[in-house]
């Protein structure tokens, strides 16, 4: 770490690092320095642009604990962040110009995307003038989200179960989605107007049709609700990271939240960042079933769309007895993990007397 700290403060070599970088971004992808491409070369110089931000916030990050014992942001403050703005400047017009490869990541990108996380976006004023230039503001969010959208798809599509839900995506897709979508996630919650631009392209007008289930509507928007239900682990998985994201486009309102996207769909996130349900959302299913242009917030879809009332029709004695059960052992357990803090429904249904005990004879 101390080595860090001369390399940075006695030879600038994040401004080296920096200018090298800038230099073979801009040359030709097919030219070549001895038996190695610009892109291949570009890469290296990255790789170890990152290994200087890292060992660098290590010994900022150690300096300040030690000084105020302070819990640290895993970003360099503003001024530390200003001795670096050349490797961010680099970093995003690297990912401005590396295309995808066969929908991953170019090895440069990768790299690039790993140093823009180690900034804010917000301060200082020379960093987020980097970040949203003021000639052309949505430069750089378009071209991240962009990137991001093109995995989405493809991953959404291409590891989708029977039910069009992805089951266990790769791990290289993982590792390139989290980092996106970490990004994402800080423009969106540090600037309202990027929140603005990219809710607008995640739900168009077709992506906010009650009629329709959130996971069965057109674009972007129900590729991140099927996203959010994939089965992965991990300190980042890409499930709880991507219900961060949708959460941060609706203003981080959780009520907003669940009426877009479904309790049903939200449920896993919201049991892995321990965030309860709303009372209002409860008695919503209450009062609202009724109404046919209600929405009902278990699936994210008006109540007159939904199949439940022929479901119930076809069902036998027998089988609405075992599913009031079901739903009986569910609400218990969500009570006693906190998840939601409210009466039993069928609880209280059946000692209202709306529920009768069938006899073992019928």
């Amino acid at each position: 770490m101390e080595c860090a700290q001369y390399c940075v403060e006695q030879h600038r070599l994040q401004d080296v690092l920096g200018r090298i970088a800038n230099t073979f971004l801009n040359r030709d992808a097919v030219s070549t320095s001895g038996k190695f491409t610009s892109q291949q070369v570009l890469t290296e110089i990255l790789k170890a642009a990152m290994g200087l931000c890292t060992y660098t916030l290590k010994w900022i990050h150690e300096d300040k604990r030690l000084s105020d014992n302070s819990v640290l942001d895993d970003s360099f403050p503003p001024d530390k962040a200003v001795e670096f703005i050349l490797l961010l400047k680099v970093a995003l017009d690297t990912l401005d110009k590396a295309p995808l490869e066969d929908h991953h990541l170019a090895s440069s990108t990768k790299q690039a995307v790993a140093i823009v996380m180690n900034f804010s976006t917000i301060e200082p004023q020379a960093i987020r003038d980097i970040w949203l230039p003021k000639d052309h503001m949505w430069k750089h969010v378009d071209t991240i989200f962009g990137l991001f959208k093109d995995i989405v798809y493809h991953v959404v599509d291409t590891f989708s179960d029977d039910n069009n839900l992805p089951s266990v995506i790769a791990d290289s897709y993982q590792a390139e989605l989290t980092p996106l979508m970490l990004v994402l996630v800080r423009l969106v919650s540090e600037h309202p107007d990027v929140r603005e631009h990219l809710f607008f392209k995640v739900y168009s007008k077709d992506a906010i049709d009650f009629a329709v289930l959130p996971e069965n509507r057109p674009g972007m928007a129900a590729k991140l609700v099927r996203l959010m239900r994939s089965l992965d682990s991990g300190p980042f998985p890409v499930s709880t990271i991507t219900g961060d994201l949708l959460l941060a486009l609706l203003g981080n309102d959780i009520r907003q939240f669940i009426l877009t996207v479904g309790y049903g769909n939200a449920a896993g996130y919201m049991v892995a960042r321990q965030i309860e349900i709303p009372a209002d959302i409860i008695e919503q299913v209450r009062e609202s079933s009724s109404e046919s242009d209600a929405v009902n917030p278990v699936t994210g879809r008006y109540w007159s769309q939904d199949d439940t009332n022929q479901e119930l029709a076809n069902m036998t004695d027998e089988e609405k007895e075992r599913e009031a059960e079901r739903l009986f052992v569910l609400f218990e357990r969500l009570n006693k993990t906190g998840i939601i803090k409210t009466a039993n429904p069928v609880r209280a249904a059946a000692e209202s007397g709306r529920f009768e005990e069938l006899d073992d004879c019928n």
